[in-house]
């Protein structure tokens, strides 16, 4: 199913990064809302608390409910759009390159659609 983020997403990452996401139309993994674990490093969340790995459970680990996609196709089209932000995540995050890695955006900030449009 294919989504558009309409509203800044949260996060760690800076306010301008977080902004680029705005437009931007993926395919999730899933057409509807799922609940992941997402991994946190100490007290916070690490800089991409939308950047998933295995954790099934622990103290380092909270549940978030969005839709997934896949990291590094998603920073591509991030790319598309805003160069920068998206060099931000290879500076900060290069582990999204990896092909197992998955993006989660909250479901309050995206909204379905029938179709691709333009950038």
């Amino acid at each position: 199913m294919l989504f558009e983020v309409v509203k800044t997403p949260d996060g760690e990452s800076p306010s301008w990064v977080r902004d680029a996401w705005v437009g931007v139309q993926f395919q999730a993994q899933q057409g509807a809302p799922v609940s992941m674990p997402t991994r946190a490093a100490g007290t916070r969340l690490d800089p991409l608390s939308r950047l998933l790995k295995s954790a099934p459970s622990g103290p380092d680990v909270t549940e978030r409910r969005g839709y997934s996609v896949g990291a590094r196709d998603v920073l591509g089209l991030l790319a598309l759009r805003d160069e920068a932000a998206a060099q931000w995540y290879l500076d900060h995050v290069p582990q999204m390159l990896n092909p197992d890695q998955v993006f989660m955006f909250d479901e309050t900030c995206c909204r379905a659609i029938t179709a691709l449009t333009p950038l």
